[in-house]
């Protein structure tokens, strides 16, 4: 059975779904099946961004309601990797028991499953929250996007996430920055939100570009390691985090 992660943040902007993909890329090398969920209804991007959008017939609503059996709703990025895009009209109707229905259709076929949840508190953030084993907070060096992860992180343990399964990323970590004064520094972004590391991006302006297909991140990019450390981290491996 797949281990569920919801994948969320406080603010828009921090780069949630670029990580996503790349996350589920960084497993896949190491062997692993991922199914991604495109959870933000009306404003999907994933299928954008791992180049599988023109291949868009249903999305997990249609699942949901038995428009379509759910192996034509998959998208495949490689045998590894395959995608659940999001509906674009809001699932008015969806609940924690029609989600957790959907998840337990594919859980049994992948080792991972991580949904890309809406920035911000909401509906279907509280219910992806509520179908998951652990959450992903993603967030920037900047005092909005830390104060932001902070309150998300609360509202996760309001919805039931034990807090010792909720886990920080920070994204587009720009070091130059930071010694300017212009950012936060790693402790204090911890500090701020109170939530403990998993993982640090170093800012890569071509991050969008380089998800999948042929601008893929070379062997040695700097953001490539990153993300297999993290997916190291995710495995369960004693890795060290540095930047």
């Amino acid at each position: 059975m797949a281990k569920i992660y919801t994948v969320a943040s406080g603010k828009g902007g921090v780069g949630k779904s670029t990580f996503c993909a790349n996350i589920a890329v960084a497993l896949s090398e190491m062997g692993k099946k991922v199914l991604l969920i495109d959870g933000d209804a009306t404003l999907r991007c994933l299928d954008l961004l791992l180049g599988v959008d023109e291949m868009v017939l249903y999305d997990w609503l249609d699942v949901v309601e038995n428009r379509c059996d759910s192996e034509k709703a998959r998208l495949f990025y490689n045998d590894n990797v395959q995608l659940l895009p999001a509906p674009v009209e809001y699932p008015d109707d969806i609940d924690v028991e029609k989600f957790k229905g959907l998840i337990d259709k594919y859980s049994s076929a992948y080792d991972y499953i991580f949904i890309d949840s809406p920035a911000g508190i909401g509906e279907l953030p509280e219910i992806y929250a509520k179908c998951c084993d652990e959450c992903i907070i993603v967030a920037t060096a900047d005092e909005v996007s830390a104060r932001s992860a902070c309150a998300m992180g609360n509202k996760m343990i309001k919805w039931g996430i034990k807090e010792e399964k909720i886990r920080l990323i920070i994204n587009r970590f720009d070091k130059k920055a930071v010694k300017r004064g212009k950012l936060l520094n790693i402790d204090d972004i911890v500090d701020k939100t109170y939530i403990r590391l998993l993982g640090i991006v170093p800012e890569e302006k071509n991050l969008m570009y380089a998800s999948v297909t042929e601008k893929a991140f070379s062997v040695n990019s700097d953001v490539k390691m990153a993300f297999s450390n993290i997916a190291g981290r995710i495995l369960g491996k004693e890795i060290e985090l540095y930047l």
